[in-house]
């Protein structure tokens, strides 16, 4: 009688027991679903601010190659300088200042674009209202053929006769909007140039 109610019990628990291992497969299945959601959406956001970076790189190195070639010429020179883009555009690079508040740099700035209070470029003033020979839209050579444009933007203030300060900005053209993965802060670079 002990073997029937023993093996009765063993039988009504697999009675019980009987898809369990299927609803636990289930819900493994649904945690590593959701872990490899997790896991894409990491890789993607990470390869897009990889490129960011690598644009935020590029913009630092053009803005510090304009602040050069204009740092290169006498401070009491005003002629321009021409450099050549990946697309074969020659670009002006206007190097005559002013002293604050008498160029076309704002109440800030000397000549060029508009500076903030801050001493930065205002990069609110449309491209279309920097002075020419004062802003440039580069395009920089990429791996595979793969071009990326630039907005660079700079303003000349004179101190003295034989000392200016120069502030370059620099950021790819495509990050307009503010915030976002794509958004790449303008880089400001200043310098002052002597005799």
């Amino acid at each position: 009688m002990r073997i029937g109610k023993q093996f009765r019990a063993t039988d009504s628990q697999e009675c019980s027991e009987r898809g369990s291992m299927l609803i636990e497969l289930m819900i493994a299945m649904i945690v590593l679903a959701i872990g490899l959601g997790g896991i894409f959406t990491l890789l993607a956001a990470s390869m897009c601010t990889n490129a960011k970076a690598g644009n935020d790189t590029t913009s630092t190195m053009l803005a510090e190659h304009v602040m050069e070639q204009i740092s290169a010429q006498p401070a009491n020179s005003s002629a321009p300088l021409t450099i050549i883009d990946c697309a074969g555009t020659a670009q002006n690079i206007n190097t005559a200042g002013l002293a604050i508040g008498a160029g076309s740099g704002g109440a800030n700035g000397g000549n060029g674009a508009n500076l903030t209070a801050n001493n930065i470029v205002d990069w609110t003033q449309s491209y279309a209202d920097v002075p020419d020979g004062y802003k440039m839209q580069y395009v920089a050579c990429g791996a595979g053929s793969r071009q990326t444009t630039y907005d660079v933007r700079w303003d000349v203030i004179t101190v003295t006769p034989y000392s200016r300060v120069i502030l370059v900005s620099a950021r790819p053209s495509m990050s307009a909007s503010v915030g976002g993965l794509r958004f790449v802060m303008p880089v400001n670079l200043r310098t002052i140039g002597g005799m």
